[in-house]
């Protein structure tokens, strides 16, 4: 059997999902099983530290902290800490819980369309690099975030945000996930658009004579020709409706998520931006008689980078996969017009068939990527969470004042 890099690889990334309990255990390419009660038990054991965690710092900052804070400071305080364990139960819940099985088969479907030799994913040297860099920012940034707060509050004060450290942590390797579980469906689509359009350039080379052309073509292509006279067209029409599947059991198990996080992203760039606003442009105002500065601009600026940087991974990975979805389709009405409009041999009405099929599969039957069906996860994400920020600060700005 051969190594399969873009699914069984990134087992780093799966064993510390096992370990914070966001995804069930699963060797890939073993039969699926319902998830085990020993690990449902480990989860709820997880589950009653974050509600735990939670009621610990709301109990200590509404006592302690929000009475020197600035009003709206302390509300969307509120609102991201409550969003955040929100969150942070509720995709226990669904992932374990509910889709445990779901995610399972989706790993699995993933693992076998991996081994075809067409496909091409990321190296393991690519992904476990990528893996040490987010979790090595992650921990710098979690330091800093401690160290600042440490040094001008006091740890007394800053016991109430542990838990939001870890619960934010967990965020971030939840988007991870994602983003590596769609960046494969990615490349899934490339590398059957491109094991298409060889297949009918060789075609053609048969049906018209245009061997020259396409000769040097198939030079410099990647895949050597002789590995595509067996990959027919009507595998091609499979192998798009399996991936097609991945994506409805991508949305379905990462839907609801996905809407989560976004709602998470904009209360906590809402509260870094008060903050920031309130606190960080003002050596006036301070809490518990600690005022703050470049510091707290430096904080807040990485914090709400971070946040929009791993929704633009979310959004590109989901965007990047519905574009390499459609070009499937116009791959197909390229080479429709190519074949004589009435074909003189039984192979040339086989192939116009296969395409015209192909062409109705591929646009009936579209990838879209969505949050449970609100709206696309795509690039328009940003437009929809900068407009929310701008209008929040423009009303924001004028209770500062």
């Amino acid at each position: 059997m051969k190594e399969v890099p873009g699914w069984r690889n990134m087992k780093p990334l799966y064993y510390l999902c096992n370990f914070l309990a966001v995804t069930p255990p699963h060797s890939l390419g073993n039969t699926v099983t319902p998830v085990s009660l020993r690990f449902k038990l480990y989860t709820i054991v997880h589950i009653f530290i974050i509600i735990a965690l939670y009621a610990h710092s709301s109990y200590g900052r509404e006592n302690f902290i929000y009475g020197s804070m600035n009003m709206t400071v302390a509300i969307t305080d509120k609102i991201a800490n409550f969003m955040l364990t929100f969150f942070n139960v509720s995709l226990r819940i669904i992932l374990v819980f509910s889709k445990g099985k779901v995610i399972k088969s989706f790993f699995n479907q993933g693992y076998e369309l991996s081994k075809q030799e067409i496909f091409n994913c990321c190296s393991k040297k690519s992904f476990r690099m990528n893996f040490a860099i987010f979790n090595l920012y992650m921990v710098l940034l979690l330091l800093f975030d401690a160290y600042l707060w440490i040094s001008s509050v006091g740890v007394r004060m800053f016991q109430y945000y542990i838990g939001r450290s870890f619960t934010y942590y967990v965020c971030n390797t939840t988007i991870f996930l994602i983003f590596h579980s769609v960046l494969p469906i990615k490349r899934f689509f490339t590398s059957l658009g491109i094991a298409f359009d060889n297949i009918m350039k060789n075609l053609i080379c048969e049906i018209d004579g245009r061997h020259e052309f396409f000769l040097a073509e198939f030079k410099s292509a990647k895949t050597p020709p002789n590995k595509l006279n067996c990959y027919d067209l009507r595998r091609v029409r499979k192998n798009y409706n399996s991936i097609c599947e991945l994506v409805d059991a991508f949305n379905n198990i990462y839907g609801l998520a996905m809407l989560e996080i976004i709602i998470v992203v904009i209360t906590y760039v809402l509260n870094l931006t008060d903050l920031f606003l309130v606190y960080g442009m003002s050596k006036s105002r301070n809490i518990e008689g600690v005022s703050f500065g470049t510091n707290l601009v430096i904080l807040c600026a990485l914090w709400i980078t971070t946040l929009l940087l791993f929704t633009i991974l979310l959004a590109y990975g989901c965007a990047g996969a519905t574009s390499e979805a459609e070009k499937i389709a116009k791959i197909c009405f390229y080479w429709l017009n190519e074949i004589p409009t009435m074909p003189v041999s039984i192979k040339d009405q086989t192939i116009k068939e296969e395409l015209a099929l192909l062409a109705q599969q591929s646009t009936s039957r579209t990838s879209k990527f969505s949050a449970a069906g609100f709206f696309p996860v795509d690039f328009t994400l940003l437009g929809f969470i900068f407009g929310s920020v701008t209008s929040y600060i423009i009303i924001s700005i004028q209770f500062i004042e």
